[in-house]
């Protein structure tokens, strides 16, 4: 009889799918921003971003197709794990994410989307490192009211823009990632 998996092995598990699934299109890589992509997943009940595992060294681009060198880990990931531990504060079931290029003519067609004016963000909260995705997050959660799938980050001088979906799990994201590409 085979062992079961821990949890922490299912979440591992179904992130490298996922990425797989994404990495399998042709077409991925008009995704990528310039800061790259990853792709996260939390275990149920996360304490911190060692709880949320990612690609180490992100999901990027070479010869015209996405590619990731190292399988996925936890604690892999600064910025998509503060997006979904943020998130998952409001809505539990948010335990995954990806980041995706800023695309204008994808944005026009997103529904329950939030988009965030980095200039919205206070001084102090900017200077603080790592607060601005957590910033973003609780932003949308007190305008819209929810967590919506979608969270467009405007950017700023140096900062580029970009793409968030979340969702329960990193094949949902990865789908409605790929369904982007329609609108291109």
């Amino acid at each position: 009889m085979a062992a079961q998996l821990s949890e922490r092995d299912l979440v591992l598990k179904e992130l490298k799918e996922a990425a797989d699934y994404f990495v399998s299109n042709e077409k991925s890589y008009i995704l990528i921003p310039e800061i790259r992509t990853n792709l996260g997943f939390a275990i149920s009940n996360p304490k911190d971003e060692k709880d949320v595992a990612a690609f180490p060294g992100r999901l990027t681009v070479a010869f015209g197709r996405v590619i990731y060198c190292l399988p996925p880990a936890f604690g892999a990931s600064d910025h998509v794990a503060r997006i979904i531990l943020t998130a998952m504060k409001y809505n539990k079931s948010l335990r995954s994410a990806i980041n995706l290029k800023y695309l204008p003519n994808v944005i026009k067609r997103l529904e329950d989307v939030y988009f965030f004016d980095r200039k919205s963000e206070p001084e102090e909260s900017k200077q603080m490192e790592g607060h601005t995705m957590n910033f973003m997050v609780k932003m949308a959660y007190e305008s819209l009211g929810h967590i919506p799938q979608y969270l467009v980050d405007l950017g700023d001088y140096g900062k580029e823009p970009g793409i968030f979906i979340l969702s329960s799990n990193p094949t949902d994201v990865v789908k409605k990632s790929l369904l982007l590409l329609n609108s291109l």
